[in-house]
């Protein structure tokens, strides 16, 4: 017996819809060897496209009920019930039947004899040709005789026949084309729901030094088969990557880096997770719910909920402003609205505000390709500026995890507001304390024998990149 669709599903014809969506995902998550059949990845998204539709689920269910309703009513019909309507059925046939027959053997109607009359003729005419009668539709009576001069200049003619109508073109009908089926709004997810469906495809994203150690972490989200989005402020900080999902470690590498959007590509080979379906922040309005999920501080797979508080105007595009709360170890996380899109990846905080978060919106994924960071285009100082972020000194205020590209040594550094810098190098058990400036894009740290300036070449409330003349220096935000 061929099956239903809800049986293709695993669910109850009475299933809701966020029952649909979780049972769908659910399968979409098996593995290839974990499928009965071949056939079933396509039959689950018929599936799915027609359940999650609220109009065509509400005629796959009528396409259902009527054969069901009709032999239910069968089954339960009483003998007598069964032998009225039976005969009556029987009747009707017989009397279709014999009005076929009649009709079908039925002789020809007579044509019509030739007209002798120039009126009759005419008459015929216009019968025929109701273009020759002025192309509309009217009845032509042919007037007979009515007087003996009349009568002696038709001898040896036949009388002129009754009156012809003619007969009315055949005009089709006005065919209404059917009213567009208009696409159903999105399913409002409740946090609980929505959580279930996205939650296996974030992940958490560990940074490693080129001995293994640990120096930062962030988090990521699957956009396709094997391929993790996260920000390249926490991609590019170490030599190797790993991604945590579920009870997995994976090993993870940079496919694609947009420094300049900040977005970068992984590739996880082994990942097993589905991805997310994306949204836009064209749909997104001020006030509308949203929902964070990421790693913050290393504890994956934390949901937090706000509103967008802002769609703040960027060089290419729009990023979202939300008071949905993150902290470090956020970034590269995703933000979801309502209905589980995904609509912006987590980026930065405001250190010095409250509620004031950032996401960079999903419309630039498509639009990513490889750039650095010193090419032309989108800074989150640009959101900084927008939002009075504050000074480079403010913004520098904070502890740091800094990895210096020339010796590949990696440190905290912690400015504090007095003009003092403590660092702490991993491979070394004290900390130096000195002290520090910054004269325009310039920071110069000195003690009692020497001073080392070195250029910002980027400075956000996230991250941190200064160049010398033999050094390179990337920074994360504690």
């Amino acid at each position: 017996m061929k099956k239903t669709l809800y049986q293709i599903l695993e669910v109850d014809p009475n299933a809701s819809a966020e029952e649909i969506e979780a049972a769908y995902r659910r399968l979409t998550a098996m593995r290839d060897t974990q499928w009965p059949d071949a056939n079933m990845p396509g039959l689950v998204r018929q599936a799915h496209e027609i359940l999650s539709d609220p109009k065509r689920r509400r005629g796959y269910d009528a396409s259902l009920a009527a054969p069901a309703v009709t032999a239910y009513a069968m089954r339960d019909a009483s003998p007598a019930f069964v032998e009225t309507w039976g005969k009556w059925i029987v009747a009707i046939a017989l009397l279709a039947g014999v009005t076929w027959w009649s009709t079908s053997h039925r002789e020809p109607p007579a044509p019509p004899a030739a007209p002798t009359s120039p009126v009759a003729a005419k008459a015929s005419a216009d019968a025929v040709d109701p273009a020759a009668a002025g192309a509309q539709t009217r009845t032509t009576t042919a007037e007979p005789a009515s007087d003996a001069s009349t009568s002696s200049s038709v001898q040896g003619t036949q009388a002129a026949p009754p009156a012809v109508t003619a007969a009315p073109p055949v005009v089709a009908a006005a065919v209404t084309p059917p009213t567009p089926s208009v696409a159903s709004m999105p399913i409002q997810k409740s946090a609980e729901t929505l959580f279930a469906d996205v939650a296996p495809s974030v992940a958490r994203v560990n940074v490693m030094d080129a001995s293994g150690r640990m120096v930062g972490s962030g988090s990521g989200v699957v956009i396709d088969d094997g391929v993790l989005l996260t920000s390249c402020h926490v991609a590019t900080v170490g030599a190797k990557l790993t991604a945590k999902l579920g009870e997995s470690v994976l090993p993870a590498t940079v496919a694609l880096a947009d420094e300049v959007y900040d977005l970068c590509r992984l590739n996880v080979p082994s990942m097993r997770a589905p991805p997310v379906p994306l949204g836009s922040v064209d749909t997104l309005r001020t006030g509308q719910r949203v929902y964070a999920i990421g790693a913050p501080q290393g504890l994956e797979l934390t949901l937090s909920e706000g509103i967008v508080s802002a769609l703040r105007k960027v060089d290419g595009g729009t990023v979202i402003q939300t008071t949905a709360p993150i902290s470090p170890g956020s970034s590269g996380g995703g933000l979801f609205d309502a209905s589980g899109r995904l609509v912006g990846i987590m980026t930065f905080q405001h250190r010095y505000g409250q509620n004031l978060n950032f996401a960079l919106p999903a419309d630039w994924i498509p639009q990513m390709r490889a750039r650095r960071a010193t090419e032309p285009g989108w800074r989150a100082s640009a959101v900084a500026d927008q939002s009075q972020i504050g000074s480079p000194l403010a913004l520098l205020v904070g502890r740091w995890l800094c990895r210096d590209w020339t010796t590949g040594r990696t440190g905290h550094y912690s400015f504090e507001t007095d003009g003092r810098v403590s660092i702490a190098m991993s491979d070394t058990r004290d900390a130096a304390t000195l002290r520090y400036g910054v004269s325009g894009r310039t920071l110069q740290i000195s003690d009692a024998k020497q001073a080392v300036s070195m250029a910002i070449e980027e400075l956000t409330a996230r991250k941190l990149i200064l160049r010398g003349r033999e050094r390179s220096i990337a920074c994360e935000r504690e």
